[in-house]
């Protein structure tokens, strides 16, 4: 239990480190802040979904800065809402079980869960 504990807060801490470097250093740290983010959306439990939005805004904006078609203030905030748009869908559309079947592998092949 405490390795969980211990896995959700380091979780939460990469995530905004991931960010904070991704807006100030270079985009492709946001995939630091992606894996640790969804990481952290599978250990919250009630509010899955909920976390896991940044996930899909920052893939949108992963996605849009490696493409080059985020060169603006304004391009990044639609590529935000295109996450959001994406997020949505996949919450409606596809069960939990499959938006976390990777971790949750993970998870059970260290034996954690």
């Amino acid at each position: 239990m405490k390795l969980e504990i211990f896995l959700f807060y380091i979780s939460i801490i990469v995530g905004i480190i991931g960010i904070m470097l991704g807006i100030r250093v270079k985009y492709r740290w946001y995939w630091l802040a992606i894996f640790a983010f969804y990481n952290f959306s599978y250990l919250t439990g009630f509010s899955r979904l909920l976390f896991l939005s940044i996930v899909w805004i920052l893939l949108s904006l992963t996605f849009g800065h490696s493409l080059g078609l985020i060169t603006s203030f304004k391009k990044s905030v639609i590529a935000s809402f295109l996450g959001l748009v994406l997020w949505v869908i996949s919450s409606l559309l596809i069960d939990d079980y499959w938006l976390f079947l990777s971790v949750q592998k993970i998870y059970n092949l260290l034996g954690l869960y």
